[in-house]
């Protein structure tokens, strides 16, 4: 009987342990991000405002909160609280480019102006103006600028993809006339400059008619290459893989796979002012050898001249 009551208050022990421990753990997790951030997206910012606080206070490093934090401030127009919460999420390392900007955005909300701009050519000065541009262009605090000539001086630096790697391949944007090598035509390409500056496309009809493709061709800041992405009307997306590559001693030089045999390199440089030459190979051996499987020469046709069909 002794050892059954011993057992019996161990358990009533260890019971009270566990419930005293869930009421703590549930005091730790409320209010909840998710609770915060249904006010948040309710727009109902002095409330939110409540709940983020107690969030940031016992997790100083939550920087998703610190930067829904320093919105609701922004829109309560608590100037130098929003100022604290933005920069205590940068401290985070959170969202730091687009926090730089709400910081501007809360220089621009207080009407100060001297100090929204230099906020504004920090974006630029870390080569992030160009992925913000949309940011800033769709922020309220900043349309009381429109006219002013330094704000629209600043958009200009932000414009997207002006870095030189972006414009490596422009050299084959143009009207083309696609031959082989002093022979028959092949076809037309017309390859034009999109999306800012910051894709190239292509858009290939073979000379039969039969065979028509669109290539995508963009410079990626991450891997800091040139990939290709080429679909074309057979409806086999696997037809031509993926390439990826860089501009090397003027000729811009993009693979597959390398892992995936065969493996393509396809070419293109300057001929000379008007033509480029476009090549492909393929290797089977660990690209000890090399088979040219396309070769032809890009002419750029005159304004208004038709291309051949």
């Amino acid at each position: 009987m002794k050892m059954i009551k011993r057992w019996q208050t161990c358990l009533a022990a260890v019971l009270i342990l566990l419930s005293v421990n869930a009421a703590a753990l549930a005091a730790q997790q409320t209010p909840t991000m998710a609770n915060a951030t249904e006010l948040f997206n309710q727009s109902k910012w002095q409330e939110a405002t409540v709940a983020y606080e107690a969030i940031t206070a016992k997790e100083p490093n939550n920087g998703a909160a610190w930067q829904n934090l320093g919105e609701c401030l922004l829109q309560t127009h608590d100037h130098a609280a929003a100022l604290a919460a933005f920069d205590h999420a940068i401290a985070a390392g959170f969202r730091p480019l687009l926090n730089q900007v709400n910081l501007a955005r809360v220089y621009g909300d207080a009407k100060d102006h001297a100090r929204a701009m230099a906020e504004l050519q920090k974006v630029i000065d870390s080569g992030g103006g160009g992925r913000m541009r949309p940011v800033v262009l769709s922020s309220t605090e900043f349309t009381q600028w429109n006219d002013d000539a330094e704000f629209q001086k600043l958009l200009e630096k932000m414009a997207p993809c002006q870095s030189p790697e972006y414009r490596q391949f422009d050299f084959w944007i143009g009207d083309w006339e696609v031959s082989a090598p002093n022979g028959p035509s092949a076809g037309h390409n017309l390859v034009t400059l999109e999306q800012d500056g910051c894709l190239l496309v292509e858009h290939w009809t073979a000379t039969s008619g039969g065979q028509t493709g669109t290539s995508f061709n963009y410079y990626d800041v991450r891997d800091k290459k040139w990939h290709q992405l080429y679909l074309d009307n057979s409806g086999n997306a696997g037809a031509f893989p993926a390439m990826a590559g860089n501009l090397v001693d003027g000729k811009m030089v993009l693979l597959t796979d390398e892992k995936q045999m065969p493996v393509s390199r396809w070419t293109w440089y300057v001929l000379e002012p008007g033509k480029v030459r476009q090549m492909a190979e393929q290797s089977s051996d660990g690209q000890k050898t090399w088979n040219i499987v396309w070769d032809s020469v890009y002419t750029k046709l005159k304004v208004g001249a038709p291309a051949s069909r």
